[in-house]
């Protein structure tokens, strides 16, 4: 039976996080299952006995998308039993998810994989690198390093840094409030985690880094106001895709989408005709509304003859809007890859008969994706 469990029964996947991911301190466990896991949905398959033998976490977070800020989930802790694999159970449990999400009209999901060839038959593609930075010899000679606590009195005037930070680089990223923080702080310290602001000589923070590891000590985040006094780790830590998403409800992630400030027309009115194979929702011929402040999707009940044949002509809404019956063939696949920014349409599209609309060079995909969170 494939169910969402109840709070009260978190407690019971422990023995399957366990078992997955050995790899993690009791210190780690503990906090995870204390404390973030009690924000989250857990669904889970169990066989005829009760036990869990699949399970897949979702923790919430608010992350900001272009002009729209959405509460999303961030996928951990996909497992499935050792005695229990190559049965189905996992696509069973992640097909459930995806359904449920598609009807619940998420825009997307996305997850850090182990092995990304486990998600790619589900749809999901990578959207985002993780680059590897430290910081620079100029930075650590100009600035002075102090040791911060996240939970403390300075948890709002940092998270509102980070905030600023990011919203100044990027389009896509998880929101910094007083909840984020204060749970940050209790991952870090579950790993014996340390937290520094950098400062000038005014007093102004510059910089803000964080290392944990029990065992191995990594740096956890780096962000710095001024791009000089960050230099490439390319040595150990090499920049390295990190973050798969997956659109689960086309419609609602098309609301983020906007116009291109170069377009000649205030709006266009389009047709793209999607293909996904496991949210049939997803799929089919739709008309493309889109504007300098977002987009809509209607399904069209067009066959593409018709289009082309000239049947689908509509008053657009505004004058002046650039009309086209060039339609975009494209999988949700690609669509992600796309309108994430990841990579060009024009690459997705070599090799294959299907010709790139005019149109879409006045699509303005996502300009940066960061989300960095990890489990």
């Amino acid at each position: 039976m494939i169910r969402y469990l109840e709070k009260s029964e978190f407690g019971a996947c422990r023995p399957l996080w366990q078992e997955a991911f050995p790899e993690d301190s009791r210190e780690f466990a503990d906090y995870y299952f204390d404390k973030k896991l009690c924000q989250s949905a857990v669904l889970v398959k169990e066989d005829d006995t009760g036990r869990i033998v699949t399970m897949a976490h979702m923790n919430p977070y608010r992350v900001n998308v272009g002009k729209k800020m959405w509460k999303l989930d961030y996928i951990v802790g996909v497992a499935t039993a050792a005695d229990s694999r190559h049965r189905g159970h996992m696509r069973d449990v992640l097909m459930r998810m995806l359904g449920d999400m598609h009807q619940d009209r998420k825009p997307f999901c996305y997850l850090m994989p182990a092995s990304p060839d486990i998600y790619r038959p589900f749809g999901f593609r990578y959207i985002f690198d993780q680059p590897r930075y430290r910081l620079g010899p100029e930075a650590k000679e100009r600035l002075r390093r102090r040791e911060l606590r996240l939970d403390g009195n300075l948890c709002s005037p940092l998270a509102g840094w980070i905030n600023h930070w990011l919203s100044s680089r990027f389009q896509v990223y998880a929101l910094r409030d007083r909840d984020y923080m204060e749970m940050l702080q209790s991952e870090l310290d579950s790993e014996a985690g340390s937290v520094y602001g950098w400062y000038d000589g005014t007093g102004a923070l510059q910089a803000f880094q964080s290392f944990w590891g029990r065992e191995k000590r990594e740096q956890r985040f780096l962000y710095a106001g001024r791009d000089e006094w960050l230099e490439p780790d390319s040595g150990q830590y090499p920049p390295r895709p990190a973050i798969m998403a997956r659109i689960t409800d086309v419609r609602s992630f098309m609301e983020a989408i906007v116009l291109d400030e170069g377009c000649p027309c205030p709006a266009m009115d389009v047709m793209v005709n999607i293909h996904d194979t496991l949210i049939p929702g997803n799929s089919g011929l739709w008309r493309w509304k889109i504007d300098g402040n977002g987009s809509s999707l209607t399904k069209r009940g067009l066959t593409l003859s018709e289009v082309h044949a000239g049947e689908c002509a509509e008053e657009p809404d505004y004058p002046g809007t650039l009309v086209s019956t060039e339609v975009l063939d494209i999988t949700i696949e690609q669509l992600a890859s796309w309108l994430f920014g990841y990579s060009a349409l024009e690459e997705l599209a070599d090799g294959q008969q299907n010709v790139v609309p005019f149109w879409c060079a006045y699509v303005q995909a996502l300009d940066g994706v960061y989300l960095d969170e990890v489990v």
